[in-house]
């Protein structure tokens, strides 16, 4: 078997304060306690980042074709001194499929490769098999031309791993490949100290695919009975829709039950977590979703559609509720409101799902790093 000792991480965007960036710093700093020299190879450095994370700029960028022949020469010479590469996200599956057939003209040698998979490229090929079959239908040049070297890419990457049983299947739609599941994980703090519920909590990013104008109009809804008059609705993040949905709210007269919090800090987040009825999560669809498991650590339960990753676990952990709906959504807050005994339940359901799929970050960095060494064995 051969040794690992230094592991390349290619990711386009890891300035980004998402999920899937909180996933890669939390395993990079578990794998740097066992003596990995990790490299994270990005067109976004993260400027509030441990020194200890060592991230060098590369073009990663789809935008300019003419200056893709730059970044893979690049990619080409740096991939080169590392035993695995791992990739994370679109479109660093285009660059590294470049590398590769690179590599192959120049009669090089490549380390072994694994894509830890979020999702395909929803901009390409959608979120399930409907969406996938129109965005097939598409004859604008850039993305039939985008396609054919993203599955260039796909095709050329040895082993792949998915986020959830959702995202393999439509791996397998999109590439006609089979994928590992290992459920994404976060950084277990129990300290968090959970208080008593006084509103409803959304946190992510503001863009109209996480539906939270629905989430609001439910918000409306709920707000009507007047025994309720006074919970808050908080919304942290940013985004591309967080303007327009604060004219919504600024219109129908909700200012003081509506807040926007922009950007937060980690702590923020779980104490306004452990003060919520609720996570209120109206994504139309996700890949995975973390932020259920940070409620759940953090004492509370969740509000959310049942077509996400998180759901096949999630099943007496969380409130189901169609999310299109801001009846079901309202209906779905109420009952979270309402009874108490049920919530407290649903909480520690949560914790325990917690433990037994292993979405702690020493557990998951631990066994991701178990299927790579087994995959190199193979």
């Amino acid at each position: 078997m051969r040794s690992i000792k230094k592991i390349a991480i290619i990711h386009p965007t890891f300035a980004y304060n998402g999920g899937a960036e909180s996933l890669i710093i939390n395993t990079i700093e578990e794998w740097q306690k066992d003596g990995f020299d990790i490299t994270v190879y990005t067109r976004t450095i993260r400027e509030e980042c441990r020194d200890s994370i060592n991230q060098k700029y590369a073009n990663l960028s789809i935008n300019n074709p003419f200056s893709w022949n730059k970044t893979v020469k690049y990619l080409f010479e740096e991939l080169l001194k590392f035993d695995i590469v791992i990739i994370h996200n679109f479109p660093a599956t285009i660059f590294y499929g470049l590398v590769v057939r690179k590599v192959k003209k120049m009669n090089a040698s490549m380390p072994l490769s694994f894509w830890y998979c979020h999702e395909p490229s929803v901009r390409l090929y959608g979120h399930d098999e409907a969406s996938f079959r129109v965005r097939n239908k598409t004859l604008d040049p850039f993305a039939v031309i985008t396609k054919i070297y993203d599955k260039m890419g796909g095709s050329a990457i040895d082993h792949i791993f998915a986020n959830s049983e959702r995202t393999k299947n439509h791996v397998d739609l999109v590439y006609g490949r089979s994928a590992t599941v290992v459920y994404p994980a976060i950084k277990i703090n129990y300290n968090v100290e959970k208080n008593i519920p006084k509103h409803f909590f959304y946190v992510g990013r503001i863009e109209k695919p996480k539906n939270i104008e629905t989430a609001i109009y439910a918000f409306e809804l709920l707000l009507k009975n007047t025994k309720y008059k006074d919970i808050k609705f908080f919304i942290a993040g940013s985004g591309r829709d967080k303007e327009r949905l604060k004219k919504i709210v600024s219109e129908r007269n909700m200012n003081s039950n509506i807040i926007f919090l922009g950007y937060i800090s980690d702590s923020d987040k779980y104490k306004y977590l452990s003060e919520s009825y609720a996570l209120v999560m109206p994504a139309l669809y996700e890949p995975f979703g973390l932020t259920v498991v940070e409620a759940w650590m953090s004492g509370t339960t969740a509000v959310m559609s049942s077509d996400t990753g998180v759901a096949e676990i999630a099943e007496n952990a969380v409130v189901f509720a169609d999310v299109l709906s801001e009846h079901s959504l309202c209906e779905a807050m109420t009952y979270t409101l309402e009874n108490e005994d049920s919530r407290e339940e649903l909480i520690e359901n949560g914790k325990n799902i917690i433990e037994n799929h292993s979405l702690g970050i020493d557990k998951y960095a631990k066994k991701l790093l178990d299927k790579i060494l087994l995959s190199i064995t193979l």
